[in-house]
């Protein structure tokens, strides 16, 4: 029989089948207990826990982690003690990572962002605010002195040396490293009463019982130093020699021997510092800050008496040695002052550019400040302005200006003075250069050069005018300053051609300073800037109060002439008003020849009677006012003028006699008024050579415009006497001289129109042809500039027209 399936089953594999339902739920509960062990914590940290771990990563110096976590913190905190544990926590932190950088001290290697520094006054505040510590307690001390640190490092010497004070006043007990500090913050920052203070802060560390050895030692030679510096030089040497032998024994001994050597100095014992010095700066081998200050107080002894090459020497060894101190920028000064005393500008203001630079990077400085470097250039300056060399001396202020505090009025209305100076000194050079080649022919260069030179004068006048007006503003307290200031912009403005800015300022001060000797000529000086930008009625209204507030002073004589100008530039019948305001002044019984208002006005005058076709009187007042002021630079203009009344009060009469000449009972009347026809008409001919004979005697490149005008005219109304007078040979010379003059120009083609007349008038007709003949060809050699130039009424077609038309016409 058959053994079943069954009987040959072994023992595991009939357990297995019996179990394998329990065996799968059990481990299934194993693996569901392992996993609840390997599960999360779900439990929530303390506040405590959290600022323990943040602790961890400060003293691990894991500084970003640091910050990340304590802001996350901050959100998080719901309590004011817990704010204030993570403010102070992070504000000692950063302090710890700026120390590690070199970046917190008094005279910390580099100087950190200043966002670091502001970041922890902030920790620092927001934790006492909360207190934590109490502000007043003693555990407040640390952090007081934390604050006047990172005060310090942003420059903030005031706030710092306050905060100081607080710490010092808190503490518990006498704090010698504190006064320590804040004795280096006032010698270094230089505030206000900085060496009183100083001192009272070096005695307590000397009379203190609290104090150290080093403590002391270190005072005593603070004391010195402050005493030279307050000009107590003779306390300062007995108080040196009086130092023992812990003083002489310390490392302070090569300071005590080098401030003998500055006390001696200061005091005038100048060979005996001299040779002080030079003997320790032998002995010295570490070139640090006792060696830099040895060898620029040397450097200040030899510059002094002008030893420059001297000087020279130990400041480079100042330069050479202390790159990154601060007795490098002490240096760098000193060698300004020698490249300056050696006239090497150029180098000297680098140098001071440098020391400036560097000086604004790290303000403290033990060396050297900003108000010596200034009183430096100051200096410079004023011996450049002595010696006129002005260009040479804004430089020296242009840097000065970078330094000076905004509120200094005093570099301000230096600065504006050379300015003002400069462009008066361009001024007066470019008229002497003009005065002294008046009779010479200009060089080519000359024309750009004076347009070169007149624009630095209008940039210098502007910029003048510019800061003065800032001196009017920071002046508020000095009323004769103000009102000077305010003067002398105006002025400036004037000078500069700026009208608008001109006007403005001269109202200020017409508004508000009547009363003063000066108002009359301001009144004057507003009505010229009216007038400069073609504010006639503006310009009339100022000088009408003028006349009625102050008709005797002097700006009311100078503003006559003006005025009538201002009335000549309006529509009749206010030009009338010009000629009745001359006339008036004229007859003022206080005014004589040899004012300069009667010259003014008797030109003036006869220039508005031409104008008015009133020749007669024009021809009396000019003649008189030529031969009265025959060195007029004006004079050409004036002669011509009687010349032209002469000439139409001749060309009038030509009605007359063709009125007598159809009465012939009036023989003698017409022969009366031709001769009085003929004498004007030579009267003007005598007056236009004099003219041509003025004006050539300047050089054509030296007249201007309206001169070439009035010389051009001449040329042509000297030959047309003639022609009037019927002397045609003696005209046509004169305008085949015309011709010459002024070839391939409209005033020749007039003049050859003259000629071919003259030609025909004699009955020369082949001379006439000829003469149309050269007029054609000129005319077509001419080029179309020719033209432009606003000398002829007639265009080339029209003068082509004319000359065809008399070519055709058959006259001859």
């Amino acid at each position: 029989m058959e053994e079943s399936p069954q009987s040959r089953m072994t023992l595991r594999q009939v357990v297995s089948g019996q179990w394998q339902i329990p065996l799968f739920l059990l481990s299934v509960a194993a693996f569901a207990a392992l996993l609840l062990q390997l599960r999360p914590r779900t439990e929530k940290l303390t506040f405590e826990q959290h600022f323990q771990e943040l602790g961890k990563l400060a003293e691990e110096k894991r500084f970003r982690e640091f910050y990340l976590n304590a802001e996350t913190l901050r959100q998080q905190a719901a309590q004011d003690d817990q704010l204030a544990q993570i403010h102070l926590l992070t504000a000692q932190t950063r302090i710890e990572e700026l120390k590690q950088r070199n970046e917190w001290a008094i005279r910390p290697r580099q100087v950190s962002d200043g966002a670091n520094y502001e970041a922890i006054i902030h920790d620092y505040l927001e934790a006492l605010r909360r207190n934590h510590p109490d502000p007043q307690s003693v555990e407040s001390v640390g952090i007081y002195q934390d604050l006047a640190l990172a005060y310090w490092c942003l420059n903030q010497t005031d706030k710092a040396i306050t905060t100081l004070d607080k710490a010092i006043t808190i503490s518990d007990r006498f704090a010698p490293h504190l006064h320590r500090l804040e004795i280096e913050m006032y010698l270094t920052g230089r505030p206000e009463n900085y060496l009183s203070r100083s001192m009272e802060h070096l005695e307590k560390i000397l009379q203190e019982s609290g104090s150290g050895a080093d403590d002391r030692v270190w005072a005593f030679v603070r004391k010195a130093q402050v005493l030279i510096a307050q000009d107590r030089e003779d306390e300062a040497l007995k108080l040196l020699s009086s130092a023992d032998t812990v003083v002489l024994e310390s490392s302070y001994a090569q300071e005590v021997e080098f401030l003998r050597g500055r006390a001696l100095f200061h005091e005038g014992q100048i060979d005996e510092a001299d040779l002080i010095l030079r003997n320790l700066l032998g002995k010295i081998a570490d070139r640090g800050d006792i060696y830099a200050q040895i060898a620029l107080e040397l450097g200040k002894i030899n510059y002094q008496q002008y030893r420059d090459h001297d000087a020279k020497e130990f400041y480079e060894l100042v330069t050479q040695t202390q790159m990154g101190k601060d007795w490098y920028v002490a240096g760098k000064v000193g060698l300004a002052e020698c490249a300056a005393l050696q006239q090497r500008y150029s180098e000297a203001l680098e140098h001071y550019q440098g020391a400036v630079d560097l000086l604004q990077q790290h303000p403290h400085n033990r060396a050297i400040d900003f108000k010596q470097i200034q009183q430096s250039l100051i200096g410079w300056s004023q011996k450049l302005s002595l010696l006129k060399q002005y260009d040479l001396a804004l430089p020296f202020l242009e840097i000065e200006q970078k330094i000076a505090s905004a509120d200094d009025v005093n570099a301000a209305y230096r600065f504006a003075q050379m300015h003002a100076r400069i462009a008066a000194s361009l001024f007066e050079e470019v008229n002497a250069a003009r005065q002294s080649a008046q009779s010479l022919t200009p060089g080519a260069n000359e024309k750009p050069w004076l347009e070169q030179q007149s624009e630095l004068i209008k940039n210098h006048f502007e910029q003048a005018g510019q800061q003065y007006l800032r001196v009017a503003r920071l002046a508020t307290g000095d009323d004769e300053l103000y009102g000077q200031s305010l003067w002398q912009g105006a002025t400036c403005y004037d000078k500069a051609g700026n009208s608008e800015k001109a006007i403005e300022t001269w109202e200020r001060f017409v508004n508000e300073r009547e009363g003063e000797e000066r108002w009359p000529r301001a009144l004057f000086n507003l009505a010229q800037a009216y007038q400069a930008c073609g504010k006639f009625a503006e310009g009339i209204n100022v000088y009408e109060t003028l006349r009625r507030e102050h008709p005797k002073s002097l700006a009311a004589f100078d503003g006559a002439v003006p005025m009538a100008r201002c009335y000549l530039a309006k529509d009749p019948p206010e030009r009338e008003r010009a000629e009745g305001i001359l006339s008036d002044l004229l007859k003022d019984p206080t005014l004589t020849p040899q004012a300069p208002y009667f010259r003014d006005t008797l030109f003036e005058l006869g220039e508005i009677y031409y104008n008015s076709a009133k020749y007669p009187e024009a021809i009396n007042i000019l003649t008189e006012a030529i031969d009265r002021y025959s060195d007029d630079p004006q004079l050409g203009k004036s002669m011509f003028l009687v010349g032209d009344s002469y000439r139409k009060s001749g060309l009038v009469l030509d009605a007359s006699l063709a009125e007598l000449a159809q009465d012939p009972t009036a023989i003698i009347n017409r022969q009366k008024t031709a001769d009085q026809r003929r004498r004007y008409l030579e009267s003007a001919r005598n007056y236009f050579d004099r003219v041509i004979d003025f004006y050539n005697k300047i050089p054509e490149e030296r007249r201007s415009r309206i001169d070439q005008l009035y010389l051009r005219h001449c040329w042509l109304y000297r030959a047309d006497c003639l022609f009037d007078m019927g002397q045609y040979h003696e005209a046509a010379e004169l305008y085949e001289l015309a011709t010459l003059r002024y070839q391939l120009t409209p005033t020749a083609l007039a003049a050859f129109v003259q000629i071919v007349n003259c030609h025909i008038k004699m009955g020369n007709l082949t001379e006439a042809r000829s003469s149309n003949q050269r007029a054609i060809w000129q005319l077509r050699k001419m080029p179309d500039e020719a033209f432009a130039d606003g000398s002829s009424r007639f265009s080339r077609q029209q003068w082509q027209e004319w000359f065809e038309w008399t070519e055709k016409s058959n006259l001859w």
